[in-house]
């Protein structure tokens, strides 16, 4: 994954989709007070702008992400005193901190949960998280086409010694149809009461090829594995399996001065902790 400060500037697609769920759930966002646990903050810049003015004026917000570069960056251009701050944060770790436990009183995740392959583990500790009564509501990625790029690029012989792992990197309910009742299944055995579950698909608009490959390199895992070279060829491979998979001939003629219209789908939850 690319700098803080590039991941930041390429996320319109997750700014888009959050500013749009708190649109749609507007009272269950202002009804969070307390303290507000953001899981999977990432460089700071959604929760400060989004998540922090829509959530009760008395709540206090607590960004948290697995990467501790993404929560220096945070802290230092979107800590504010009482209101906001930052901790790092794995929230797939099979061992809570103590301290953490029982100590939130809402929590959300916007464009996070998705890396998380134990998706059960990930909801319990959720549930640690929160204190008894406490809500949370997330979104994340269950199908996109990038994943389904990685699947291929991982037989090719460049690119294969670097992507052995991409099954990590891609979202447990990718391919799935049922990815709704799987999400269901999770949050019923962890002992959650449901309040809204859908799994729906969703498009973006991407100004260009360079700009929908640009996002798609700020959020590549491999890459820090790949040396300069590798990498340049990487960004070649994509551009092609993009031109040639997912976008029309007509769009192909002048990919790089062409709008490009991409479909993701998502999984939206909110669910109460008893």
């Amino acid at each position: 994954m690319n700098r803080p400060e590039e991941y930041a500037a390429s996320n319109g697609l997750q700014y888009r989709d959050v500013n749009n769920l708190i649109k749609e759930f507007p009272e269950d966002f202002r009804e969070m007070q307390g303290r507000v646990i953001d899981v999977g903050c990432g460089p700071g810049n959604i929760t400060k702008d989004l998540l922090l003015p829509n959530v009760g004026k008395d709540a206090m917000v607590i960004g948290a992400d697995l990467c501790a570069a993404m929560i220096e960056y945070a802290k230092q251009h979107y800590e504010f005193k009482d209101k906001l701050s930052f901790i790092q944060l794995d929230i797939e770790t099979p061992e809570l901190s103590n301290n953490l436990i029982g100590q939130f009183d809402n929590a959300v995740s916007f464009y996070c949960l998705q890396w998380c392959r134990n998706t059960k583990l990930t909801m319990e500790n959720f549930y640690k998280l929160l204190r008894s009564g406490g809500k949370a509501i997330v979104l994340m990625v269950s199908h996109y086409m990038i994943f389904d790029i990685y699947s291929e690029q991982q037989k090719d012989p460049k690119f294969a010694a670097y992507m052995q792992d991409f099954l990590k990197f891609t979202p447990p309910h990718h391919g799935y149809p049922n990815a709704e009742e799987m999400l269901r299944e999770d949050l019923k055995e962890v002992g959650f009461e449901i309040l809204h579950c859908t799994n729906r698909w969703k498009t973006f608009m991407y100004l260009s090829l360079d700009s929908l490959v640009n996002f798609l390199m700020s959020i590549n895992p491999f890459l820090e594995r790949m040396p300069d070279d590798v990498q340049k060829d990487y960004r070649k491979d994509l551009e092609e399996r993009i031109k040639n998979e997912y976008m029309s001939r007509k769009s192909n003629e002048d990919s790089n001065n062409c709008s490009i219209e991409t479909l993701i789908s998502l999984l939206i939850a909110i669910f109460k902790k008893p």
